[in-house]
This record gives C-alpha cells, sequence and structure tokens, in this order.
C-alpha cells in the first residue's frame, strides 16, 4: 500500500480491527479512537540502521538533523517505510502490528494496541513482553 491508496478518515475510528500498515499510519496520525500509541515514535532510521540489508540504499537528510536512507524502487521512486526491529533487523511497515513476530523479538508487536492476548496461547515471558510488565 503506498501513502496515496490509503484511505484515511476525516475523523477517528476504531483501530482495534486493523492491522499492519494501516494501523501504523492511522495510529501515528492519531486517528485511532482508543489513543493507540504510534509503534514508530521512537523508530528513526539512521544510515546505518538495518545492516546487512538494502544494499541499494541511498542517503538523505532527515529532520535537518540526522543522516538516514531510502530505497530506490523504480527508475523515479523511493522508499523509507522500515522499522527497525530491537534485534537490528528491519522490516516493512506492514508487517508491524499484524499479530505476527516478523522481527524474531516481537518488537514489532510490542507497542500496539490492536490486538489482545490470551492466557492460554502465550507464555508468560512473551506476554511480560508485548504488554511490558
Amino acid at each position: 500500500i503506498s501513502k496515496s491508496q490509503l484511505k484515511v478518515p476525516g475523523s477517528q475510528v476504531d483501530c482495534r480491527d486493523l492491522f499492519g500498515e494501516y494501523y501504523v499510519y492511522l495510529s501515528c496520525l492519531n486517528l485511532c479512537l482508543d489513543n493507540a500509541t504510534c509503534p514508530l515514535l521512537d523508530n528513526h532510521l539512521r544510515h546505518n540502521s538495518c545492516p546487512k540489508q538494502f544494499s541499494d540504499r541511498v542517503y538523505t537528510l532527515a529532520n535537518d538533523s540526522y543522516l538516514t536512507f531510502a530505497v530506490q524502487t523504480g527508475q523515479n521512486g523511493y522508499q523509507q517505510n522500515f522499522f527497525e526491529c530491537e534485534n537490528k533487523k528491519c522490516v516493512n511497515y506492514t508487517q508491524v502490528c499484524n499479530l505476527i513476530d516478523d522481527c524474531g523479538d516481537l518488537s514489532d508487536e510490542k507497542n500496539c494496541s490492536n490486538h489482545m492476548i490470551c492466557n492460554d496461547t502465550v507464555s508468560d515471558e512473551i506476554r511480560s513482553q508485548l504488554i511490558g510488565l
């Protein structure tokens, strides 16, 4: 999904049943009724983020304050929709808050309020990582 393809509502919506990139965009735009926290708040890609991934990266200045990178998507297009996991692996925004541990360390599901945790299906260790206890 590209930003131009996302349907952005004019007012807040219930985000509990949204997942992946759509949830990320709406929560980061403060358009969720449940005051969902943006999972990208402290996730700023730096020039050296995502080691051993994206060998075709192009460096650019972000917010006039730090060096970051983008990846060429076509002849004239670039994207920077990557989430850096706590283990330094990077995944696409579509893989954040999608109920799947794409990072391998649960950091892509950690700050998401769009899911519930069933006591019988998740170990105490994983449950504490997900809900921050």
